[in-house]
């Protein structure tokens, strides 16, 4: 006859304690104090029998989050703190529920004083114990004739009493708590980055930003791929959890960089790539400023593909975030839900969440990356412009589209955003058309015309072949229409067929 494997003889002594009643927290503790190097996670899968393949799989049934849950992660999270990664919050309250349990029974003493005072309430507040059957029925528990190996005098076990008791005096108690106290903190002071490498990758990573649509495309993104690459390889060693923290936040504002960088080459299926890790990324940091720009990023992206009630739908969820960070932040988003409200015909809501905006301190926030990630009062300014034009106020927008305008041009050269300023200007050629000015409209497209070859994102294409279908038949067949037209077709024309261009486009960003 076979010897049972290790598995089939946990998963049967499992069993037979379910039998006598015991709870899952009860079982787990058990398992805990056979093994003291269990982890309360691995505890919890072993008394369900469970593989790491099994855990995955409920996770994703239960949580349709934007990144799938893999075996591997499961298993980081039940190596925490020695190794592996850390649990969110709300990944304990996804594995409480697999497990029915107690989140706060997922952790040691140790590990719950490492969560933030505020986690650790909202830990507290995690319970499926009532999912557990033998919790709910709150029979007798059978005490078994043999005490569990580690366990005497096993009564009523609750998880503190049986993950604390050894066989021990209190004075060797005392010493091995100790030594684990000074070994903890040894294994938390090793560490393969300090405050110097991730003050660079913060500089570095804040300049490539900063440098969007000044420098040419292609060695932006190798630069803003080298820092998200150099964040996951150091994550991938030991460091203190302030650092593990500013490392997933670098890492996900480089892939939200990224992401918006793909958008404006045309790609949004690429934007999707790169903000769907941005955003696993922002929920492990648990940043609400970086949830904020991941949604604006995809709201981009969704508005771009034409896709207006997702665009929206971003917008939406963006600006419960941002409400929550203020500042610069705050303004973006509350100013592109008021732009795709309008967009949308919801008039009312436009005209109310704008007002909302522009009522906005626009105070630029410690925790924003800066640079095309970031809302000075001239992209305010742009976005406003722009639903005032949806909404049928021209007049209102060509004041609002030049004071962005000047304001960007008062800055000095190294500060000038010139990606919004180019968009504003069309804002203003937009204005003079609707209100029939088209000799004024034109001297306006002149600067947006001079744009450089390379530096021409997809989106600014786009909103130039709007023009001229916004002007009316007879307006389009004057002679200042024509010429508009014509000087529109050659510039989107001798953007397109650019060689590089086209192999940007085609290859060079599928790897990013």
């Amino acid at each position: 006859m076979a010897t049972p494997s290790k598995r089939q003889q946990r998963a049967l002594r499992s069993h037979q304690l379910r039998m006598r009643g015991l709870t899952w927290e009860h079982i787990a503790a058990v398992w805990e104090t056979d093994h003291p190097d269990m982890s309360p996670r691995e505890a919890f899968r072993t008394a369900h029998d469970l593989s790491l393949q099994d855990v995955a799989d409920r996770w994703n049934q239960l949580d349709a989050g934007d990144a799938p849950m893999v075996r591997s992660r499961i298993l980081e999270f039940e190596r925490w703190p020695k190794r592996g990664r850390r649990p969110s919050v709300t990944g304990l309250h996804v594995l409480a529920r697999i497990y029915q349990t107690h989140a706060r029974s997922l952790l040691t003493n140790t590990e719950y004083a490492l969560y933030k005072g505020d986690e650790r309430a909202e830990i507290d507040r995690i319970d499926y114990r009532s999912l557990d059957e033998n919790y709910r029925t709150h029979e007798p528990i059978e005490i078994p004739e043999t005490p569990y190996p580690g366990t005497p005098e096993v009564s009523h076990p609750s998880l503190t009493d049986l993950r604390d008791r050894r066989i021990l005096d209190p004075a060797q108690q005392l010493s091995l708590y100790a030594r684990e106290s000074s070994k903890i903190l040894t294994q938390a002071e090793q560490s393969n980055v300090g405050d110097d490498t991730i003050a660079r990758l913060q500089a570095e990573l804040q300049q490539a930003a900063h440098n969007y649509l000044k420098i040419p495309m292609g060695k932006l993104l190798a630069d803003v791929r080298r820092i998200r690459d150099e964040a996951l390889h150091l994550l991938e060693g030991r460091q203190p959890l302030r650092y593990r923290t500013e490392l997933h936040v670098i890492a996900s504002w480089a892939m939200t960089v990224l992401g918006w960088a793909s958008t404006d080459l045309g790609r949004v299926d690429a934007t999707a790539a790169h903000t769907h890790t941005a955003w696993y990324f922002a929920q492990e940091a648990g940043s609400d400023v970086l949830r904020a720009w991941v949604c604006k990023t995809r709201q981009v992206a969704a508005y771009w593909a034409n896709n207006r009630e997702a665009a929206i739908q971003h917008a939406e969820r963006g600006a419960f975030f941002a409400a929550r960070v203020g500042g610069q932040t705050h303004v973006m988003l509350a100013s592109t839900l008021a732009l795709d409200y309008a967009r949308a015909g919801r008039l009312h809501d436009a005209r109310e969440t704008l007002a909302q905006a522009r009522d906005i301190p626009a105070e630029q926030e410690r925790q924003c990356l800066g640079g095309v990630l970031s809302c000075p009062p001239e992209r305010a300014l742009s976005y406003w412009a722009d639903a005032a034009l949806v909404l049928g106020q021209p007049a209102l927008a060509l004041e609002l589209a030049e004071s962005g305008v000047a304001a960007s041009r008062a800055r000095s050269a190294p500060d000038r955003n010139l990606g919004t300023e180019r968009m504003t200007q069309l804002h203003v050629v937009r204005a003079h058309i609707d209100q029939d000015e088209l000799e004024a409209a034109e001297h306006a497209l002149a600067t947006v015309l001079d744009t450089p070859l390379d530096a021409r994102p997809a989106p600014l294409l786009l909103q130039l072949s709007e023009i001229p279908t916004r002007m009316g038949p007879s307006l389009r067949d004057s002679r200042d229409g024509r010429r508009i037209s014509d000087a529109i077709g050659a510039f989107r024309a001798a953007t397109t067929s650019r060689p590089e261009r086209r192999a940007l486009d085609d290859g060079r960003h599928q790897d990013s």
